[in-house]
């Protein structure tokens, strides 16, 4: 009985294979990073950006800071801290939007993406770290469970919203 045919059939499609069984699992976004400047800071969580010759409004992935009083929006507490630490740390900077949701945008048109710095730290973890966003929980992304990390931190330290909604904090 000759096995050698049957051994080198399957050595050939697993070596075939290999290259997809190697990214099964790494959530990665179909959509490529782009560069940019901020122009405009709406609020804690969403910035407008010029890229190119294109102004794109951003709702930073993952996370959901409290409101500011707006047309459409009831003032939130810390809603108007967060937008004033965002506009601190992003207006007139350069960016790099890593896109990573399920989605490229949400349902009012806005991309959805982790922006970073030019020293390299992201906003997103930013606003997290200093108790100024919760994690946002309802679709997928990348970078969620360091994200919940992030948010369990803040919390524990009594940081930004949490020390308004934990009643352990302060007393």
């Amino acid at each position: 009985m000759d096995i050698g045919k049957p051994v080198l059939f399957w050595l050939a499609f697993a070596l075939a294979l290999a290259p997809a069984l190697a990214c099964y699992g790494q959530a990665q976004a179909p959509w490529p990073p782009e560069h940019g400047f901020v122009v405009h800071v709406y609020d804690g969580d969403t910035i407008l950006v010029v890229s190119g010759k294109e102004k794109m409004k951003i709702r930073l992935l993952g996370i959901d800071t409290p409101e500011k009083q707006g047309p459409y929006t009831k003032a939130e507490p810390l809603g108007e801290e967060a937008g004033r630490r965002m506009t601190e740390l992003a207006l007139r900077k350069k960016v790099t939007l890593i896109y990573g949701g399920d989605s490229l945008k949400d349902r009012y048109g806005r991309y959805l993406a982790h922006v970073i710095l030019p020293d390299g730290r992201s906003l997103n973890e930013i606003m997290l770290k200093e108790g100024l966003a919760e994690a946002y929980r309802k679709f997928g992304y990348t970078r969620k469970k360091l994200y919940r990390r992030l948010e369990a931190k803040a919390k524990s330290a009594c940081l930004g919203i949490w020390k308004l909604s934990i009643k352990t904090c302060g007393d």
